[in-house]
């Protein structure tokens, strides 16, 4: 008797060797991802495949002669398809309210710019845009989608992850249907399961990112590309036009699609040269809706061709000027960014690493450094991936390859690798893979139990499925969803705030850090209100604004110092604070909120405390200087500088002293500061990472004293503080207003 050929194996030699390989698949599995060991984890994968690929290497492969799996009941079909994609559902909406907390900057803008698009806004001359040249730097599709959820549901962040998690929803159906027609049925079921749990998946179904749209035209690209090659339908040709067109205005990964296409048509050059004889007016015709489709994005590429491409300049290992600022490993001992081809290598290791090593380090994007598959998922890819490479001139097997080898380019030619949101196009070929480590094992056992295979398949299938459903709901519900990092990254801090000011509506102002101000989320948040302004303390301290409102400050942990001053100008005034949730003592920001009657009685009164600052450009001091004005506090957070670029400020004026005796002054800031009293150099503090603090001590006498206070910024992220302790006290305070005078 003549046994059929099946989809990747003839006829395994043997039941034996497969099931060997796959214990040392496992072995070095576990031996990487359960006991941190590199090496030894990757000599296992290595002996393993060596065995899986030598106990089928004497046989010819057919690829084309596919039987697929035993055909089910309909009805069982439909019913065990609908429990998956249910599962799906759960695992997409399931504490949706909680986790993710926030609402990322990302996602903020998007929420904003889809606020544009559904109020009909006119930015960069149109009110339908086609590409978002701001933040966003990315095609406008998403957006559109997002304004249709807030015309339905309303605005706010859950009806922007609404969309998200509608198209990963929409995922699982799309990746039967593709599985099914290369696979059959048992398979397919398995990798609807498989993309319907997994965290990776799940996590990016969950954010307001555009990335989950390109998994789905990444699916529905590879089904009409594999479907022209084997059905060869004019149907098929328009439809891989279309969706490739379509898949332009996702995520910019999606650009590498036609990359995957472009290998693959120069493969078939030499494997089936008949392909293009017999069919070359059909792709004429799919080229056609390709361009019909994707008309209006090109149109804007070549107008536009800087604004098209920044975003990938902004983060590719090829911008020097960025690559000197991150610093780090992108870097050579001397400071100079590294060659972009060591780069690449180094990105190459990392990214391959990051299925089954250690995956993305950023909390928003994974849990942990965790590896992007679950434990047995990744047994399976590696098989699945040494098939592929071993035959990897089957047309299937290059499709394949084509689409893992472009898709992986997103991580590699950019910063920050592994990079699963880059990346995020492989997950359905990563899948696939892994479908076909599960289809080696299935046959191989075909052979070794004949007729009784099925039935032990499915149930080995059940078991594995119930734990790779437990440990993907495990590393996200109990790991990510508890991940204090995770919850900072969403802009947790900058969300509550928004909420909190929205919340106040037009009867408040609120005085707000200028970062916190101009954030995305931040905006997005408090809209429709416009109900803020920019915090300074030489403007806001006290509130000098001639409008009959009451005012919120809301301002982080480093001005609470200023808390004293604000209970004492406003009595009536009232505290609270946001803190940190999984560390409680740990102030994000802090609110005063002011009532009219008490800013009314301070309005008029002459501010005449504190120092003279005198700005300048560069660090050395030089005048003219850019501005002067008469700042009452130093005590600076400068999260937007006063002047671009680096700048330097020299306060000068006399301090106030009651009682004589020995003063320790104190400056903290993150680059150089110094100070002078009555000519006298009392410290100089040179700065560094962080807050810098440098003490110094100095005897004054009763009365008025000369001050000359100096800082420059060379750096980022500019702080500079003036504290210091009276005599006989150990407690530090600001210089408080009072006791200083600008003459």
């Amino acid at each position: 008797m003549v046994k059929k050929k099946t989809f990747f194996v003839k006829n395994i030699n043997s039941f034996y060797p497969v099931l060997i390989s796959f214990v040392f698949v496992f072995i070095g599995q576990y031996l990487m991802y359960d006991n941190r060991n590199l090496l030894f984890g990757l000599l296992f994968f290595a002996v393993a495949v060596i065995i899986l690929l030598l106990s089928f290497f004497t046989k010819k492969i057919d690829i084309y002669s596919l039987q697929k799996d035993e055909k089910i009941n309909k009805k069982i079909e439909i019913i065990l398809l609908l429990a998956i994609i249910l599962i799906g559902i759960f695992f997409r909406v399931y504490m949706i309210k909680d986790v993710p907390a926030g609402c990322y900057r990302d996602e903020g803008q998007n929420g904003n710019e889809a606020i544009n698009i559904m109020n009909g806004v006119v930015l960069d001359g149109t009110s339908i845009p086609v590409y978002i040249e701001r933040w966003t730097q990315n095609a406008a599709m998403y957006m559109y989608f997002v304004a249709v959820s807030f015309k339905l549901f309303g605005i706010g962040v859950l009806q922007i992850r609404l969309v998200s998690i509608i198209f990963g929803i929409l995922c699982i159906p799309a990746f039967y249907f593709l599985l099914r027609y290369i696979f059959g049925v048992k398979l397919a079921l398995l990798g609807a399961f498989l993309i319907a749990v997994l965290r990776w998946h799940v996590n990016f179904s969950r954010i307001g990112f555009l990335g989950i749209l390109t998994v789905l035209f990444v699916i529905l690209c590879f089904y009409f590309a594999w479907r022209t090659y084997k059905e060869r339908k004019l149907f098929d040709f328009i439809m891989l036009g279309v969706v490739t067109a379509l898949s332009l205005y996702t995520y910019l990964a999606s650009r590498l699609i036609p990359v995957a296409f472009f290998i693959f048509l120069f493969f078939l050059l030499f494997k089936d040269f008949k392909f293009y004889k017999q069919n070359w007016k059909k792709m004429l015709i799919g080229l056609a809706a390709f361009f019909i489709v994707g008309f209006p994005l090109f149109k804007y590429a070549i107008k536009h061709p800087q604004y098209f491409t920044s975003r990938q300049s902004a983060v590719s290992i090829f911008n020097l000027e960025m690559l000197r600022e991150i610093g780090g490993r992108y870097v050579e001992k001397d400071g100079q960014p590294k060659h972009w081809t060591k780069l690449y290598i180094e990105n190459v290791w990392r990214t391959l690493m990051m299925f089954n090593w250690q995956g993305d380090g950023n909390p928003r994007h994974n849990y942990a450094l965790k590896p992007m598959l679950d434990f047995v998922t990744g047994i399976f890819f590696v098989a699945g991936f040494a098939i592929m490479l071993f035959k990897i001139f089957a047309p299937l097997n290059f499709l394949l390859f084509a689409f893992f080898i472009s898709m992986l380019q997103a991580g590699l030619l950019s910063t920050e690798s592994p990079q699963a949101y880059r990346t995020i196009g492989l997950i359905p070929i990563v899948l696939i893979l892994t479908i076909i480590g599960f289809q080696v094992l299935n046959q191989a056992i075909k052979e070794e139990f004949g007729k009784k295979s099925n039935l032990y398949f499915i149930a080995f299938l059940l078991l594995l499925s119930g734990y790779i459903g437990y440990e993907n709901y495990d590393k996200y519900f109990n790991g990510f969803a508890k991940n204090p990092g995770s919850w900072a990254e969403f802009s947790s801090d900058e969300y509550s705030m928004g909420r909190y000011v929205h919340s106040l509506g037009d009867n408040y102002i609120a005085i707000i850090d200028p970062a916190w101000m101009n954030s995305y989320t931040f905006k997005f948040a408090v809209y429709p209100y416009k109900n803020y302004v920019e915090f300074s303390p030489s403007e806001w301290i006290p509130i000098k604004a001639k409008v009959e409102k009451n005012f919120t400050y809301i301002l982080d942990d480093t001005y609470l110092p200023l808390l004293p001053v604000f209970k004492s100008m406003y009595p009536n005034g009232k505290y609270s604070d946001f803190r940190h949730k999984f560390f409680n003592s740990k102030i994000l920001y802090f609110t005063y909120e002011v009532p009219y009657e008490d800013v009314k009685k301070q309005q008029d009164k002459p501010v005449k405390n504190g120092l003279m600052g005198s700005y300048y450009n560069g660090i050395e001091w030089k005048d003219p200087p850019v501005f002067t004005r008469l700042d009452p506090f130093i005590l600076f957070n400068w999260t937007v500088d006063p002047i671009m670029g680096k700048f330097s400020v020299k306060w000068t004026g006399k301090i106030k002293i009651d009682i004589p005796g020995e003063y320790t002054f104190i400056t903290k800031s993150n680059d150089y500061s110094d100070l002078m009293i009555d000519g006298k150099v009392v410290l100089k503090n040179l700065g560094g990472s962080g807050l810098n603090a440098v003490a110094g001590k100095i005897n004054l006498t009763k009365g008025l004293h000369s001050v000359v206070l100096r800082y420059y910024e060379s750096l980022h992220y500019s702080k500079m503080q003036f504290w210091w302790r009276k005599p006989g006290t150990t407690e530090e305070e600001v210089v408080p207003s009072e006791v200083l005078l600008p003459q």
